[in-house]
């Protein structure tokens, strides 16, 4: 009886050629290979400027590490360890606050990046750093 192409006495194809796949699969991964350098550059962006805040926000938590890497809160004159520090924070976790961190210019970055772990091991995340703006006629 037959079906189709195929006889009972005829074997049907047993074997496929996968050369044309392989070449096929190579070129691809040619193509691909050069491509994708060419994405990940992006085109030349003009960004536009800013001005720099006339006055920080009121309300949220100021800290501020002087030249010794002292840290104090707000404006309290006592110096905080930083095992103080994240125990006075924790409370504002809930309130949402946000942290500035005011860095003296001869602060160790260290230092300053002690101080942002203790903000972030008490549960805020906002962190930001405040810094003078850069005169107009010196850019």
């Amino acid at each position: 009886m037959e079906f189709g192409w195929f006889h009972d006495e005829q074997d049907g194809l047993s074997e496929l050629n996968i050369t044309p796949l392989v070449d096929v699969a190579l070129v691809l991964l040619i193509i691909f290979m050069i491509t994708a350098p060419m994405l990940v550059q992006g085109a030349s962006v003009n960004l536009p400027q800013t001005r720099p805040m006339n006055k920080l926000p009121s309300g949220n938590v100021f800290l501020a590490v002087n030249a010794d890497g002292e840290v104090f809160m707000n404006d309290d004159p006592e110096p905080l360890e930083l095992d103080d520090l994240e125990t006075r924070l924790v409370p504002l976790v809930e309130m949402g606050q946000t942290v500035y961190v005011q860095g003296d210019v001869d602060v160790r970055y260290g230092r300053i990046m002690e101080v942002m772990d203790a903000v972030v091991a008490a549960g805020l995340d906002a962190v930001n750093l405040v810094t003078t703006p850069v005169p107009p006629n010196a850019r």
